[in-house]
């Protein structure tokens, strides 16, 4: 947007003692290191409400902000502007009067989008400010909606293009026809019938396909917020066609079915390049197939948008900060570890230090980072690649995941002798990442020398903005929780377009974050157990995770059911 613009904007927050010359210059600094828009690191930081912040862009533009998850845009409106463009320019068409259009747009001063929109439609544009969240939201369903099903693409398959299919066997019994197998993934009803479920996945911003086999029939599941949930699928015919062009398109064996197999593919959309991690399973009907989606947008992810409250934040940015050092990140598969480290490496990746990863596998390729992938065939296992890059003077190490007392053993040197090192375990909180340390045999000395900090995390499902339902929790709730006497308003879900009756959308972190000060280190080195590290640890500050997530709650982020599921091993 123009320097005038944000000038006017940022003075009418000031003016409304919305923000302070604090806020500001906070907000600047962050910039100043990170890039973006200081309007966008006002709301990501908690500086301003997102929906305060539409109203200030509004007023600035002097005009009125529209919310389009409220209106009912009929599809012959939609249908004016194609996919392409609203993907690009972050818009959507909200209405149609003769020859005029009305655009709801994240920047409506964007005149690029606008002359485009003109051009493809011949229609005159009239552009109105909208939240980004909002039209996003509304793309997704709008455009959706309008991209056939699973059954429906299947009708439309003309004669002489039928899907062949080929009698599915048993992982017992041998393949006699290969030729028949690569011709059937190569049909064009077959591709186009794969892109069409990798695209409803990619839509539905699922993490994970599932495409499994049975006796009778064929079964797709799509992971969302972590959960999984089935969706369209096609015959069990169509199960040997489906599976094959995915081993095709991910450079695995078509003819190999006895054993698991591991492949790779790159999918290219409006919003960028998506990653696809494949995984084949014999079972005793046939493959499985697993996809585990990566979105590339996601490795420019900062630690404001991870949901770690802002105190704890700035005490973390201070450990990653420093020179050298220890900082564990624990929690099951799935609770996003993957996603706290990366946002780490982002915050301190410069020019002036030398960082290198150690990943099985490498989830995401990041400009700057020297990323060695674990190939345990080539031996190229963690212990090996470790001891090879501490000849490589690094300055930043991040290690995939501490399994065995010989990686744990050069980890812990490397932070000891003047580098920075970032690694995981699974552990189901923070102070169980020091016994595990010790049944790796670490001399407890040693954790307490080197160990800086250590996240324990989950991911909770945020409710949707759209439709969450507000509600008094009961005296007793609050006794149960331990909470004090207080007027509290809780959030539970509901169910609306916009999060396909879920009552869910999105996910966010959950951190119980402890900072080895003193005490934890002197208890650590005198093998107190770990009871009693989290004890010392709580009276200290650190919140743990169930009292995180209620946290969550309280602030309308989520409901009190998906806290208590998120962090029910807690």
């Amino acid at each position: 947007m123009r320097r005038g613009f944000s000038t006017t904007l940022i003075d009418l927050l000031k003016k409304d003692q919305v923000i302070s010359e604090d806020d500001i210059a906070e907000s600047q600094k962050i910039r100043e290191q990170d890039g973006g828009k200081l309007e966008d690191i006002l709301v990501n930081n908690g500086f301003v409400e997102s929906e305060n912040m539409l109203s200030y862009r509004a007023l600035a533009l002097e005009t009125v902000p529209i919310h389009v998850s409220t209106l009912k845009i009929p599809d012959s409106v939609i249908d004016l502007v194609p996919m392409d463009l609203v993907s690009k320019h972050k818009l959507i068409p909200v209405s149609q009067h003769g020859d005029i259009i009305t655009v709801a747009m994240a920047n409506p001063l964007d005149i690029d989008a606008i002359d485009e929109v003109e051009k493809r439609t011949n229609l005159h544009v009239i552009p109105m400010i909208s939240s980004k969240e909002e039209i996003e939201n509304s793309i997704k369903l709008k455009y959706k909606s309008s991209r056939e099903s699973v059954s429906e693409y299947l009708k439309k398959v003309k004669p002489g293009e039928e899907l062949q299919t080929i009698q599915d066997e048993s992982i017992d019994t041998e393949i006699s026809d290969l030729a028949s197998l690569e011709r059937l993934a190569e049909d064009a009803p077959v591709i186009g019938l794969v892109d069409l479920i990798i695209r409803q996945a990619i839509d539905e911003e699922a993490s994970d396909v599932h495409i499994e086999v049975y006796q009778d029939r064929l079964r797709i599941r799509f992971r969302v917020d972590g959960i999984l949930h089935e969706v369209d699928s096609p015959p069990k015919q169509l199960h040997a066609a489906v599976v094959s062009r995915i081993k095709i398109m991910s450079n695995m064996d078509i003819a190999e079915r006895r054993v698991p197999q591991d492949g790779r593919l790159k999918i290219r959309t409006d919003n960028g390049n998506v990653n696809l991690r494949v995984s084949s399973l014999p079972t005793a009907f046939g493959e499985k197939i697993v996809m585990r989606i990566a979105d590339e947008s996601t490795t420019s992810l900062g630690l404001e948008q991870l949901g770690m409250p802002k105190d704890v934040q700035d005490k973390y940015i201070e450990s990653i900060e420093s020179p050298y050092g220890m900082i564990l990140v624990t929690g099951p598969t799935g609770s996003g570890k993957t996603s706290t480290l990366y946002a780490s490496l982002n915050r301190i990746n410069k020019t002036d230090v030398n960082i290198i990863t150690i990943e099985d596998p490498v989830e995401y390729l990041i400009s700057g980072l020297n990323q060695v992938e674990i190939n345990h065939k080539a031996g190229r296992t963690f212990p090996s690649v470790l001891r090879s890059i501490l000849r490589q003077d690094p300055d930043i190490i991040m290690v995939g995941e501490i399994r065995d007392f010989e990686t744990a053993e050069l980890a812990v040197e490397a932070a000891l002798t003047g580098h920075l090192v970032f690694s995981t375990l699974h552990t189901n909180n923070a102070p169980s990442a020091i016994s595990r340390l010790l049944d790796l045999d670490v001399q407890p000395f040693l954790i307490s020398a080197s160990v800086t900090c250590v996240i324990a995390q989950r991911l909770v499902r945020k409710l949707c903005p759209n439709c969450k339902k507000p509600y008094k929790p009961s005296r007793e709730v609050l006794d149960r929780l331990k909470l004090p006497k207080k007027d509290y308003t809780f959030y539970e879900k509901n169910g609306c377009s916009i999060c396909d009756d879920k009552g869910y959308k999105g996910r966010t972190g959950v951190y119980e974050v402890m900072f080895m000060d003193d005490e934890i280190r002197e208890l650590t080195s005198s093998l107190k157990d770990v009871k009693t590290i989290q004890q010392v640890a709580i009276r200290n500050g650190m919140r743990t995770l169930r009292q995180a997530a209620l946290d969550k709650v309280i602030d309308g982020i989520t409901s009190l059911e998906e806290a208590f599921r998120a962090t029910s091993d807690h």
